[in-house]
């Protein structure tokens, strides 16, 4: 709750209930790691949370906990634009079809008044409200920009996306009684959900080995280095050049050998370095291919252009995973869920899905797609309707920065400040709404493998 909602009014949550799904992934990932011999106990508020708590985020409402991404009002809905790289600041007069400082001048904007990107960001919110969502998808689509439209609120009962698609599954061999040699993980993911699905299965004793580029290294090495340091403690490091031929058939030798193998990259961009999911998967069974990309390997490889982009803040709101300000005279206006919380979700389903294959014994292309994970978890209760029904309108000290302020939603309310702290009450309960916690395993030494 603390990184949901406007800075300075009752923090608040989707009307979905996120935190219980999440639970009930990380006991069913228990429960799979134990019938593999390696109980794993998911923490699922400091892995929603950890990131914020090491760099010290906030909620910001319509700007995600990080600032990269916003919140904004397009012709026809809402629309979470990210520009979390300088090639993405960058491709914005592509997306709007004139620069910033044009936007600014035709509505009658002042330019150059702070920092260059709230120049791009003014232009972004004045041009916005003349552009449809399907303009701007097709447009950032080809761009390779992180770009999302908010879906409508899905009608009761509708079905909802799969958060894993499974396909060429095969069942193995059993394993020998007595072999206690450690399945291999191969990592060639980056930034959060990858790194965090290997995290977890590292915790079920599975040997990882992150892969690098010795020319393009993970991107998260150059933000918070307690939070890299989270996700690949214990993890041994191979490098490879990807662009010389001795560097591919290294990297190819290393997945040969793998048990499981973790990517995020577009299937003409593994092409390149001569890896076939497909092929990999039918060659020896109980192999397990692990793809966490934002829409799904068929949305990568279809379509001109970059194709589909996606980060934690805008893949969740392509799924609909936000919550709702009900505040404003003029309607209600979407917020940010958490920080990112794409990612963590995606990396607990999808280390979820590798721990049931492998309970299992069965070797699949596991596909995993941070918007459809958002989605699953986004559903409104079975049985619930959620265009029906009156909300209760909020009390009239809330969003004050001071003073009481109480947020009656459905059965729960909100009170207190950001000075005193926020509680919650509930079914005549109360509790205080925590902060982000710290992850308790996020240092320790790793392994170093360099070709």
């Amino acid at each position: 709750m603390s990184l949901t909602g406007r800075p300075g009014h009752p923090p608040t949550v989707p009307d979905a209930p996120v935190l219980a799904r999440a639970r009930a992934a990380a006991d069913l990932l228990g429960a799979a790691s134990a019938a593999l011999g390696a109980p794993v106990a998911v923490d699922v508020p400091e892995l929603l949370g950890g990131r914020a708590a090491l760099l010290g985020l906030s909620r910001g409402g319509t700007v995600s906990a990080n600032g990269s991404c916003r919140l904004l009002r397009a012709a026809d809905g809402w629309v979470a634009v990210n520009l979390p790289r300088p090639d993405d600041v960058d491709a914005i007069p592509a997306l709007l079809g004139a620069a910033p400082a044009d936007i600014l001048a035709a509505a009658h904007l002042d330019a150059g008044s702070g920092a260059p990107e709230d120049d791009v960001w003014a232009a972004v919110t004045a041009a916005l409200p003349t552009c449809s969502t399907r303009d701007l998808t097709e447009r950032a689509w080809l761009l390779g920009l992180p770009l999302a439209p908010l879906p409508p609120l899905p009608p009761a009962g509708a079905a909802v996306a799969a958060p894993v698609r499974v396909s060429g599954a095969c069942r193995a061999a059993p394993v020998p009684v007595g072999d206690r040699t450690r399945p291999l993980v191969v990592d060639l993911s980056s930034l959060w959900a990858g790194p965090l699905a290997a995290h977890l299965l590292g915790q079920m004793g599975l040997r990882v080995v992150k892969v690098e580029s010795t020319h393009r290294p993970d991107g998260a090495r150059l933000g918070n280095p307690d939070f890299y340091r989270w996700l690949h403690t214990g993890h041994e490091s191979a490098r490879f050049d990807f662009t010389s031929e001795v560097g591919r058939a290294g990297l190819r030798q290393l997945v040969e050998r793998a048990d499981v193998v973790i990517e995020g990259s577009r299937p003409r961009a593994l092409a390149q370095l001569g890896l076939d999911a497909d092929r990999w998967v039918a060659a020896r069974a109980g192999r397990i291919w692990l793809s966490i990309t934002g829409y799904g390997r068929q949305a990568c490889a279809a379509g001109p252009g970059a194709g589909p982009v996606a980060f934690g803040d805008d893949a969740a709101v392509a799924g609909g995973l936000v919550a709702w300000d009900r505040t404003p005279p003029d309607g209600p206006v979407p917020v940010f869920c958490g920080d990112a919380i794409g990612d963590p979700l995606t990396g607990l389903y999808a280390a979820l899905a590798v721990a049931l294959c492998r309970a299992g014994g069965i070797g699949a292309l596991v596909d995993v797609a941070l918007r459809d994970v958002a989605g699953f978890v986004a559903r409104p209760h079975r049985g619930t309707d959620p265009h029906s029904g009156t909300r209760p309108r909020p009390h009239p000290d809330v969003g004050q920065a001071t003073g009481p302020a109480a947020w009656p939603v459905g059965t729960w309310s909100v009170t207190g400040s950001d000075e005193a702290g926020w509680t919650v009450h509930q079914a005549g309960q109360h509790s205080p709404v925590h902060p982000p916690r710290r992850p308790s395993d996020q240092l320790g030494a790793s392994g170093h493998l360099e070709s």
